[in-house]
């Protein structure tokens, strides 16, 4: 498992949200259970006061600190600190290299306290529960420059944003470059033009899947593999069958639905076919999503982008769009609200529960997210690889100039509390990139922004962790 390089507020924030982890542990063996979580504590002391807790079957009931390791400890010279007197436990989250055994948590009269590693007990990926939380941040969100930064230049601010826009834009063109790598060891050549719509449809199908479903997608993409498939003459609902019995959303139907009996005849013929790795239904999330965002309909959506790259030309088309158009903006949105939803799937989200209202396709607001996190970063990837100079400068120009708000949470915050107003894609993009990896990771000093305010009040203690 990666370390992420997370404050200790982001770990509370994890430990209060009991679904991230299971079957808690002490280091000694003993099972953990929480009664009560106690309140959350900002200001000095233990992270979280009047806690219960069952410890190897005893109740204690006190505070509970946590720390990033097992040195911390030490290094916040706790013990001999009478705030930390009724700490009862320390939850860690990585498990580090300090193996002295004599340097045991301890607070007055040389009590021990127990300690849990919480990595070791995850539900689900770090990755996935840092996704997760940064794209949900709580009431409480709070950055540890402001309100001090209302005092930095605009301009300075201005002039980081801008070079963390281009960041933005250079990782995830990297991200996609790495896949193409991997890609390219298979098939040879990274210049196979069906690399780049595979690429495309991988990408575009992690976006699909939304906050919830996105690695799922993704996975999805990867063992369905688009090279492979495309080779075939796909018939009629064959695609259909494919895409929902690889994905395992197909398992399990039992609505006496012509449509449904049609897809699993389909997909029992075409299997033996193609041997596909067939996901587990369970491994999708419909709860507390909305009908759109459901990966049924998404999937549907998939569909009928398989099949306008297949038979449609549909990623030349994108290119051609930032090449020739004259209304990219309006262009290259059209091209994917263009990709509709019919048969079956225009009344349908879940399978078996016909709506009144006719589904069109996927909504703009996801086409926006597309072409920001998809279509942007793999088109300037692609304009460098083929010295397309003229795309290159398309792309940098829609993405530094193309007016767009925002509704994403961490960029509303991130508005109020840095003082900036962002207006464009790169803009967004920039206040993404500066929460994502220099505030929750705590790099205040790596910050033009953050860096002025310590230049300022000389005294690091002044930028608190940033609240989740």
């Amino acid at each position: 498992m990666k370390k992420l390089n997370l404050n200790e507020n982001f770990i509370s924030r994890i430990w209060a949200e009991k679904m991230y982890y299971s079957g808690l542990k002490t280091t000694d063996g003993k099972n953990v259970e929480i009664l009560d979580y106690g309140i959350r504590n900002k200001d000095s002391g233990a992270d979280f006061r009047n806690a219960r807790i069952n410890i190897g079957g005893n109740i204690f009931k006190g505070d509970i600190e946590i720390h990033r390791s097992k040195k911390d400890w030490f290094l916040h010279m706790h013990k001999g600190d009478d705030k930390y007197n009724k700490v009862i436990l320390q939850v860690v989250f990585w498990e580090d290299e300090f193996s002295d055994e004599n340097a045991i948590p301890k607070v007055s009269k040389s009590r021990i306290v127990p300690t849990v590693i919480l990595s070791k007990f995850l539900t689900k990926s770090i990755h996935e529960i840092w996704k997760e939380i940064i794209e949900n941040p709580s009431s409480e969100f709070k950055l540890p420059c402001w309100p001090e930064n209302g005092k930095v230049d605009n301009e300075i601010k201005k002039d980081w944003i801008k070079k963390l826009s281009l960041k933005r834009l250079e990782y995830r063109s990297g991200r996609i470059n790495s896949r193409l790598n991997a890609i390219s060891e298979q098939t040879g050549s990274p210049e196979k033009k069906a690399n780049w719509e595979k690429l495309f449809f991988e990408f575009t199908l992690e976006a699909l899947g939304f906050s919830k479903n996105k690695e799922q997608f993704l996975r999805f993409a990867e063992i369905l593999d688009y090279n492979k498939i495309k080779k075939y003459p796909l018939q009629k609902e064959e695609p259909e069958a494919l895409f929902f019995g690889t994905s395992g959303l197909l398992s399990g139907l039992k609505y006496r639905d012509e449509y449904i009996s049609r897809l699993k005849s389909t997909w029992e013929e075409i299997k033996e076919t193609y041997k596909p790795q067939v996901m587990n239904k369970a491994e999708w999330n419909f709860f507390r999503l909305r009908p759109q965002n459901f990966p049924t309909i998404r999937m549907a959506y998939a569909v009928s982008l398989f099949r306008e790259l297949v038979h449609n030309d549909f990623f030349k088309r994108a290119v051609l769009c930032f090449e020739n158009s004259k209304s990219i903006k309006k262009d290259i949105s059209g091209l994917f609200l263009g990709i509709r939803l019919t048969g079956y799937w225009s009344n349908h989200y879940v399978f078996g529960r016909q709506v009144k209202t006719e589904i069109k396709s996927i909504g703009e607001e996801r086409v926006r997210d597309i072409v920001t996190n998809v279509v942007l970063p793999l088109l300037f990837l692609y304009s460098e690889k083929f010295n397309r100079n003229l795309l290159k400068e398309k792309v940098l120009h829609y993405y530094l100039a193309t007016k767009e708000k925002n509704k994403n949470e961490v960029t509303k915050i991130m508005q109020v509390q840095t003082g900036i107003s962002a207006a464009t894609v790169s803009e967004n993009q920039g206040l993404i990139h500066l929460h994502n990896f220099y505030c929750v990771e705590g790099k205040c000093k790596d910050c033009a922004i953050g860096g002025e305010v310590l230049k300022a009040a000389k005294d690091s203690e002044l930028l608190r962790i940033i609240l989740y």
